[in-house]
């Protein structure tokens, strides 16, 4: 990576804005904004309902991966764990989906040709990581054996990579190593002497457990470039930044309530004795039989969740509500009427009013300890995105302060509120990733051009001389990355594979 970074092209990353969590592999696959694909978050509101659904299945990718059009193009193509992609019927080349990904209960695992993915776990065997989420803290010998864990799993995924690399002379060949994201979302703490559950005498291979997975990833980049010609160019995308998990999601719906939003109070539970005591029962299985089975077989996991967790959330008689799974930036849904199915609030002037009232509010929210404002900004997503799901979105999206801990919020109109942070997670999401690229056609140095998550898959065409689809939002960087001229803004072709 330090040879890339001061040889090659080198261009910061602007991703998706306010949904990155969700947003940002599917506007990567698709060059469309999150309005445009319809996929910002794991569970989403289902259209004229009050129910949560699931809506990061690779299914609902709206349009086909960019190396679709290669293919078709006549390019031999290779993908190796992109996440959210499902497997391709046809393909010029191979396609791997879910050996080892971050998010492997998206798609089945699976690959093109089928028998390939049976032969790779006969080589390789299974990744040692089948889901990253552990659900709770762990004791130091947990996350030590976690920590091995994720190292043997870039070694492995870089022998399984090596290996695909070599079996021919490919035109795009494309693998993604996603124990880093996995070791950010847990070992944060150990690395930051800052976070309030850091330890300074846990072991020094806690602390550096961070470093030792990207290391052993700069390791694995390295081996598979040196199979490489000299006239083959590298491309090197950090998706998005990693950083403590300080948000004020937890506390969202509570400031709502003080508002007098909810409409009623919340019981305190929201399932039967019977059925949280059959939830339980799961303790019976081995922690790794579990594991795979949410990482495999992710619907079967979630339909037993929701058998024993009837969640009573009382929209119904609210006038504004948290939606869940909006964490660095949350999310706020005005219960409108001929929108929600018992809408308490018309549309137009009341609704706009309402809006208003909750951004001046929050915006007004102080930390209770120190007085620092624990709120960014408050934006509606028109005024971030257009596209066909917008009506999909939160009314509001409220973007937290991400430097320090959010354990209470004071306000003159709201007074104090307080929570526990109930997340095991001590890092989480941060915007903007970063592209550096190596190779006879790439110039050297930084880029100062804006590159953006959706302008990466037409760049990537060009490159090889395909046609950009008409459907493609993003806009080639080419000239920028690329011997040659400034930047061309070029006009979507009309030619596309996909119309």
């Amino acid at each position: 990576m330090a040879r890339l970074l001061a040889s090659g092209a080198v261009a910061p990353i602007v991703t998706p804005e306010a949904v990155l969590e969700g947003g940002v592999w599917p506007t990567f696959l698709t060059s469309q904004s999150p309005a445009t694909h319809g996929m910002f978050a794991y569970q989403q509101l289902k259209r004229g309902t009050y129910d949560l659904e699931v809506a990061l299945h690779a299914d609902r990718l709206p349009v086909p991966p960019f190396w679709e059009h290669l293919s078709r193009a006549g390019k031999r193509v290779t993908i190796i764990d992109a996440p959210f992609a499902r497997t391709a019927k046809r393909l010029n080349g191979m396609q791997v989906t879910n050996w080892g990904a971050h998010d492997a209960w998206s798609w089945a695992r699976s690959s093109y040709p089928a028998s390939l993915i049976d032969d790779l776990v006969r080589r390789f065997g299974d990744h040692p990581v089948p889901s990253c989420n552990l659900g709770r803290k762990c004791t130091a010998a947990e996350y030590q054996r976690f920590r091995e864990q994720l190292i043997e799993g870039v070694r492995r995924k870089t022998a399984l990579l090596r290996h695909c690399l070599e079996l021919e002379d490919w035109d795009l060949f494309l693998g993604v190593f996603s124990e880093s994201h996995c070791v950010g979302h847990h070992f944060w703490h150990f690395l930051d002497p800052g976070h309030p559950r850091h330890d300074p005498s846990a072991a020094q291979e806690l602390a550096t457990a961070i470093l030792d997975v990207y290391r052993e990833i700069d390791t694995g980049v390295a081996a598979l470039l040196e199979h490489v010609g000299a006239d083959s160019h590298a491309l090197v995308m950090l998706s998005h930044g990693m950083g403590p998990f300080y948000a004020g999601a937890h506390l969202l719906q509570p400031v709502l309530d003080r508002l007098g939003m909810s409409g009623m109070v919340p019981s305190a539970s929201d399932s039967s004795v019977v059925e949280q005591s059959t939830w339980k029962l799961r303790h019976l299985v081995p922690a790794r039989v579990r594991r795979h089975v949410k990482g495999w077989l992710p619907r079967l996991a979630s339909a037993l969740w929701r058998q024993t967790h009837h969640e009573v959330r009382p929209w119904e008689r609210a006038r504004a509500f948290a939606v869940p799974e909006h964490y660095m930036t949350s999310g706020i849904r005005i219960n409108l009427r001929g929108r929600e199915p018992a809408g308490t609030v018309e549309p137009g002037a009341e609704h706009e009013a309402l809006c208003r009232e909750l951004t001046e509010v929050l915006l007004s929210l102080e930390d209770a300890e120190t007085g620092r404002k624990v709120v960014q900004w408050v934006a509606r997503p028109a005024e971030l995105y257009q596209g066909p799901h917008l009506a999909d979105f939160p009314d509001l999206l409220v973007e937290w302060e991400h430097s320090f801990p959010i354990r209470a919020v004071r306000s003159p109109r709201i007074g104090t509120v307080a929570e526990d942070f109930p997340f095991e997670r001590s890092g989480d999401h941060r915007s903007n990733g970063l592209l550096a690229g190596l190779g006879p056609r790439f110039q050297s140095g930084e880029i100062k051009n804006e590159v953006r998550t959706e302008d990466i898959a037409p760049t990537v065409l060009e490159f090889f001389g395909v046609p950009i689809p008409s459907h493609y939002e993003g806009r080639s960087v080419g000239g920028a990355l690329f011997n040659g001229a400034s930047v061309r803004h070029s006009s979507p072709n009309t030619r596309a594979a996909f119309p």
